[in-house]
């Protein structure tokens, strides 16, 4: 008994050693917390999530719907913070300008996805303002000189406040279930045409699945408020529907968005209805 009493003893002694040595520890360079933050778990890379198989034929009913993911939301303020990069994280629009600057994923005309955009930074300096300013010079003897000259300043798209969103709502009877696949997404800016000329561009569409896409998403951390141990990436955002957005066009007969046939309070009610129409279709099915 009296052994075993010392052994338990002798255990204690060596946990309270080693917990002693922890904290005497010699603290790592420029460590900001209180353990190195590791990648073990994912040495190659985080995976993206990866879709069920679909079949044409198991696809019973599908509509496609474009939205807009607000960054002013307080839901969506993840995708426009931190404006300078934080504890590895970076907002959504640097780490695609980074990534299309790069070469490492590419960015399309429009969101049919055909033409492919060969230079990102020529591309954004084609939209800016156009402005004449007068300059104010002197000759040799002192006397005033002014000159009208023309200027360009470039649109900053890094202050980018949305985003637009192209998916495929279906209904799958293989699994039965109502599943939603997103198809692509475009930054939207707002730059100076000309002097009083305020423009909104989509700019340049992106293609979701594409797989650097998919592995830029799942690699890049996002801000999540409810625990600082648990990382989520710009992946786990979108195929989790952690965002907030309205529907700004759904298909029908003469390809138009909503703001091309009804405005203010109407146009919200029909983004409502194609919202509510998706949410009952599955049961709908059902009953079918």
């Amino acid at each position: 008994m009296r052994k075993l009493g010392l052994l338990v003893l002798g255990i204690i002694l060596c946990g309270a050693f080693n917990l002693n040595a922890q904290v005497m520890e010699e603290p790592e360079e420029n460590l900001d917390g209180f353990y190195v933050k590791s990648s073990d778990a994912y040495p190659d890379g985080k995976k993206p999530f990866e879709y069920p198989y679909v079949r044409e034929d198991d696809v019973v009913w599908s509509y496609r719907v474009w939205r807009v993911i607000d960054f002013k939301e307080k839901m969506n303020q993840v995708f426009y913070y931190p404006l300078v990069p934080d504890q590895g994280r970076k907002n959504l629009t640097t780490i695609l300008d980074e990534a299309l600057t790069e070469g490492r994923i590419t960015a399309y005309e429009d969101d049919m996805f055909t033409q492919p955009i060969a230079n990102w930074t020529e591309y954004k300096d084609k939209f800016g303002t156009t402005r004449v300013e007068t300059l104010i010079d002197y000759d040799v003897d002192g006397m005033e000189i002014t000159r009208d000259t023309t200027i360009f300043v470039p649109a900053n798209f890094e202050s980018a406040e949305k985003l637009r969103i192209k998916e495929d709502w279906f209904f799958d009877k293989n699994r039965t279930v109502e599943d939603v696949r997103i198809i692509g997404f475009s930054l939207v800016a707002s730059y100076e045409k000309s002097e009083g000329d305020v423009q909104t561009l989509a700019l340049g569409w992106i293609r979701y699945n594409d797989p650097e896409v998919r592995l830029l998403l799942a690699n890049s951390e996002v801000y999540n408020p409810q625990n600082d141990k648990a990382r989520r990436s710009y992946d786990d955002v979108f195929q989790k529907r952690i965002f907030d957005s309205y529907i700004i066009r759904a298909t029908n007969t003469f390809n138009r968005s909503i703001n091309d046939y009804l405005q203010g309070a109407d146009a919200l009610a029909e983004s409502e209805r194609i919202k509510e129409l998706l949410f009952n279709m599955e049961e709908d099915m059902w009953e079918y």
